[in-house]
């Protein structure tokens, strides 16, 4: 059996990994900071609570985190601050985070498990606005927010300490994943699932502009099986993929899709705030053809059947998430 660290295991995507492992019989540690606005949710792992470890290990704090990746086969890094509008707000807690908490996953597993196979989650966000579509790895990087900039220096770390100290890393750069338990107070990020929220809810859904902008909306089961892919798999060492669906969907049709499934929700029309506006995207797809040649990895989930899904999630547990 691997033993596995999952950073950030309370959150939407590490929690839905924790669940895929121990039902694979991984044995599996989860360390959270427990930070806010940032989706951590004690019931995310309800279930599973009896068959994981759990402490509470901020990875700002280099000795805890030293100590956690101890005997680790893979550490799958989440941790992160994933509004781009606070890191526009706060920049020094986004390069706390997202930079600096990176290099200390890095320097632990270099000291204690060189190893290891370090996976770390990064973001479409580092690509900027594209200049062609579908966005591959060949695409130049041009950030448009902080939150971005970041994510981007810390994949050029884990690349650094591949060349450098032969760590095994592997970087995903996620596009717009949603499903079940994610949170769905607040826009900060998951606006899929906030819209899914505000729906079961009947409030208004609110779309900034007409709608027209795209995204490549990935279900977080497709997300797992790509990770679960990676582990054991030596051609993704050193390397870092674009990771989504490779569909390109407006993003008021996604919104038709959760009214239309959900039942209920009445479609409002709103300016993009002014800071909003500068940083938002117009268009955004990626291909996922280098990881699936690399891991015979392709996604299966549908939006409208992921969407299905993530709302009969939320109508059975929405009292956990509000």
């Amino acid at each position: 059996m691997r033993d596995i660290l999952i950073i950030g295991g309370l959150g939407f995507i590490g929690s839905n990994l924790a669940h895929a492992l121990v039902k694979k019989g991984f044995k599996v540690t989860i360390i959270d900071a427990e930070l806010d606005p940032y989706g951590w949710n004690n019931f995310n792992i309800e279930t599973i609570k009896e068959k994981v470890k759990y402490k509470k290990v901020d990875i700002r704090d280099k000795k805890c985190l030293f100590d956690d990746v101890k005997g680790k086969d893979v550490i799958f890094n989440f941790a992160g601050q994933v509004s781009r509008l606070i890191s526009l707000e706060n920049p020094q807690l986004d390069i706390d985070i997202n930079v600096i908490g990176s290099i200390n996953v890095l320097e632990a597993v270099k000291i204690h498990v060189p190893n290891a196979k370090v996976i770390f989650a990064g973001s479409r966000g580092q690509t900027g606005e594209p200049v062609y579509l579908p966005v591959d790895e060949e695409h130049p990087d041009n950030p448009n927010d902080i939150y971005g900039i970041n994510k981007l220096t810390a994949e050029k770390y884990h690349k650094l300490y591949f060349d450098v100290y032969g760590l095994k890393t592997t970087v995903f750069r996620i596009n717009n994943v949603y499903g079940p338990r994610c949170q769905i107070k607040h826009g900060h990020y998951g606006v899929l699932n906030l819209f899914i929220g505000w729906a079961l809810q009947d409030l208004p859904l609110t779309v900034f502009g007409d709608g027209s902008q795209t995204r490549d909306y990935i279900y977080v089961d497709d997300l797992v099986n790509a990770f679960l892919k990676v582990i054991n798999n030596p051609k993704t060492d050193g390397q870092s993929y674009q990771v989504g669906s490779g569909v390109e969907t407006r993003f008021i049709d996604m919104v038709n899709i959760i009214r239309d499934t959900v039942g209920k929700g009445e479609i409002v029309y709103q300016p993009f705030p002014d800071t909003l506006d500068k940083i938002d995207i117009a268009r955004f797809v990626s291909s996922f053809e280098k990881l699936k040649n690399d891991t015979e990895w392709a996604p299966e989930i549908s939006l409208n059947d992921g969407i299905s899904r993530t709302v009969e999630y939320y109508r059975q547990n929405m009292k956990a998430y509000l």
